[in-house]
């Protein structure tokens, strides 16, 4: 009676163990499961740790650049204004010794030397107020040193020209118009000696530097007649200094100003093939083809500027003047 009872025990002792032996396979899945799940995690987040410090670098490297390159600005900057302080203290210096050599009054070769310097300090828009105003004085302090009884000496006419030559040298019509007026000294100095040879030969100066100068640098016939204005008028009120009598009109002392540029550029072009007598030709030609222009008055009108008319003669002398010279 035992034999089938011990038949029917091991089967059930069989899937006893098989029952068992599933779960620990079940268990050793989920085991390993877990643990390749905690490496995935572990990998992953030394994959991120790694990331975020490249990020990291990254940023830190563009902080850092970022920091040096404004550091490098900083300084770039301050050197800059170091150069333009020191650069601003040599022109001041430089323009303290040209001053100097403008009013020695025992030499005449240095003074020659200093008016000729100035001209870099009249081109310049910080000095040229200084420059043109200390050049206006000395064009009153030569005429008072010349003692010729007609017309001006030799070691004047230099000097002269060299003043007035130098009050021309900037590109900025406006400074012309500054520098134009300086002729009032050329008429206080004919109404004092009443010698107007001497006083013609600076009108033609003036005329030949800063009208010619105007007729290249101004772009508008109105900015061209603000410079012209203040040597036309002189012209009117002493018609002598300019080989006229009576009764000048507007258009009369305009013409005679061109006819003067042009004898004293045929007398340059003659003997110089460095003069800018073409361009002031051109200039003054292009000025008279623009149509006139048309200014705003105070009351809120408007009126064209000038009369046209005032300039047929000076025009018709400039065509005439660019036609001989082409041929």
């Amino acid at each position: 009676m035992s034999a089938p009872h011990d038949v029917e025990q091991k089967p059930l002792e069989e899937l006893q163990r098989l029952k068992t032996a599933e779960e620990l396979l079940e268990l050793r899945d989920k085991r390993r499961s877990r643990t390749s799940r905690l490496t995935t995690v572990g990998q992953s987040m030394l994959a991120y740790i790694a990331l975020a410090g490249f990020f990291a670098n990254a940023y830190q490297s563009c902080v850092n650049k970022k920091q040096q390159d404004e550091a490098a600005e900083r300084e770039q900057g301050r050197w800059a204004q170091e150069f333009k302080r020191a650069q601003e203290a040599d022109k001041h210096r430089a323009f303290f010794e040209t001053s100097i050599l403008a009013t020695d009054k025992e030499n005449d070769d240095k003074r020659l030397v200093g008016y000729t310097l100035l001209q870099e300090f009249v081109a310049d828009p910080d000095f040229n107020f200084k420059a043109t105003l200390m050049l206006e004085e000395s064009l009153a302090q030569e005429l008072k040193k010349n003692e010729r009884e007609v017309g001006l000496d030799d070691s004047v006419r230099v000097q002269i020209v060299a003043i007035v030559t130098a009050l021309s040298q900037t590109r900025d019509c406006d400074r012309l118009q500054r520098a134009a007026l300086s002729i009032d000294r050329v008429a206080q100095r004919q109404l004092k000696v009443k010698d107007a040879v001497e006083s013609g030969e600076v009108f033609n100066v003036y005329v030949r530097r800063l009208i010619g100068r105007a007729a290249i640098v101004c772009n508008s016939m109105h900015e061209f007649r603000l410079v012209r204005a203040p040597i036309r008028d002189t012209l009117r009120k002493l018609p002598g200094i300019g080989q006229l009598s009576g009764n000048v009109t507007a258009e009369q002392a305009n013409t005679r100003i061109a006819e003067i540029l042009r004898q004293k550029c045929d007398q340059e072009i003659e003997t110089s093939g460095a003069s800018d007598c073409k361009d002031a030709y051109k200039g003054w030609a292009e000025l008279c083809k623009a149509p006139p222009a048309v200014l705003k008055s105070r009351d809120g009108g408007s009126a064209p500027d000038g009369d046209p008319k005032d300039e047929a003669g000076s025009c018709q002398v400039m065509s005439e003047a660019l036609v001989e010279l082409a041929h």
